[in-house]
């Protein structure tokens, strides 16, 4: 079984797909983005087998010892993370064949190369993704402020990760 599979809408390339973003080839960015993709499917596919590993234990067994919940807790909040990385890397993907990548979802400016580099998921330019002390939150679209990097997780809750 190969786990860097990639769902087949992330795998076709857009029109922009040659168009170069932050110094690099889009099939640069998408090489990267999909290195990513099957490192956090893989870190999803772990956290999510020992959550249920550690959720599931039987009375009396490892469920007994002190530090069970806790440890099942920690292991989920673990997965919902993973989850999340997972999804902003798709989301990255989806807008490089779109051609939204390198483009701040809130202002359209370009989002420099540096910082596409370090998170090449990254959705807003410095100014925009500046925590604002000045702007209300409602400045934000509902599911992209940029502390909640993009996400408010109400996906992951819908689908089953609590």
């Amino acid at each position: 079984m190969t786990l860097r599979t990639l769902p087949a809408g992330l795998l076709t390339a857009g029109p922009d797909e040659a168009r170069y973003v932050g110094g690099r080839s889009g099939h640069a960015w998408r090489t990267l983005l999909e290195s990513r993709w099957g490192e956090r499917l893989i870190s999803v596919i772990t956290l999510s087998l020992a959550y249920h590993d550690a959720a599931g234990q039987p009375p009396g067994d490892i469920a007994s010892r002190p530090g069970h919940d806790r440890e099942v807790r920690r292991l989920m909040r673990k997965t919902v993370a993973a989850r999340r990385a997972l999804r902003e890397t798709e989301d990255a993907m989806a807008r490089l064949s779109d051609g939204g990548f390198g483009r701040c979802e809130q202002c359209g400016a370009a989002i420099p190369g540096d910082d596409l580099l370090r998170v090449p998921e990254t959705r807003y330019c410095g100014h925009c993704a500046e925590p604002a002390t000045d702007r209300p939150a409602a400045a934000y679209p509902a599911t992209a402020h940029p502390a909640m990097g993009g996400h408010d997780g109400a996906g992951l809750l819908a689908s089953g990760v609590r």
